[in-house]
């Protein structure tokens, strides 16, 4: 009986999703991270009892507009702190030692460490600060990042996963967003692309719109209040300088492109 049960430790050690050395650390914190849930729970609770407050305010006939911040990142089943990631999932996948014990996950999970929490705040906020590429830009030649991020837009248009319309998105007065997506959508992709639409309608004055739902946000919220998007002036000129230096690529393929128009004229 006793080799069945080594056996059986054995291969439960073996399936980890995560390295077989963190296994007892894993094991010890597990009961640490349980007495925490509670305390998290309680202070995401006050959060959001905080932002109902705020947005269910009416001025005049419109909403106040949802706060966009890019917060600290948190295990994604149960915003703890994060221990591990994946560096395979498109999707950020961030898990704490309990819930990377339970995930399962597919793939290898890596050690989630202070530097890498710097590199993924900075991709957050260079990512909102690409949002009137992911939802409107048709340049044929812009930055390699727009191309690429442009994928949101064409799958809110198929996703089934997505809320249908601005209402679905509507609790209590207003919207919740969780620092990079409309926090109560499951799929990620489209979260971001809500969260850029809100982004391009604060500033959009066209009064005829081809961005999905821009109109309808502006007739909504009040998009004319204080700025919705909260971030430092550390990391706004950190993306500037990012902008600056892929623009610079663009202003080369652009030169490059004129180059070979008029050679194809003279031939």
């Amino acid at each position: 009986m006793a080799s069945t049960s080594s056996s059986s430790s054995s291969q439960s050690k073996s399936d980890s999703a995560f390295p077989e050395e963190v296994q007892e650390e894993v094991e010890r914190k597990d009961e640490e991270e349980e007495k925490g849930d509670d305390a998290r729970l309680l202070e995401t609770n006050e959060a959001n009892t905080s932002d109902s407050s705020r947005v269910q305010t009416n001025t005049g006939q419109k909403l106040l507009p949802p706060i966009i911040r890019i917060e600290r990142c948190r295990c994604v089943r149960c915003d703890g702190e994060p221990v591990f990631s994946c560096k395979q999932c498109k999707q950020e996948i961030l898990l704490c030692m309990r819930c990377a014990r339970r995930a399962n996950h597919p793939h290898p999970l890596k050690s989630f460490r202070r530097n890498d929490e710097k590199i993924l705040l900075l991709r957050r906020h260079l990512t909102l600060s690409y949002h009137e590429h992911i939802v409107s830009c048709q340049r044929s030649i812009c930055m390699e990042t727009c191309l690429e991020s442009r994928y949101a837009r064409r799958h809110f248009t198929v996703c089934n996963d997505r809320p249908r319309q601005l209402r679905d998105i509507i609790n209590d007065g207003g919207v919740v967003f969780n620092g990079i997506g409309y926090k109560g959508n499951s799929c990620f992709s489209c979260g971001l692309f809500i969260t850029c639409m809100f982004l391009h309608a604060k500033r959009c004055q066209l009064s005829t719109c081809h961005v999905a739902w821009c109109e309808e946000i502006r007739d909504t919220f009040d998009m004319t209040s204080n700025d919705i998007y909260v971030v430092s002036d550390e990391m706004r000129n950190k993306c500037e300088n990012v902008h600056k230096a892929e623009w610079k690529k663009v202003e080369d393929r652009l030169r490059g492109q004129l180059v070979e128009d008029i050679l194809s004229i003279a031939l």
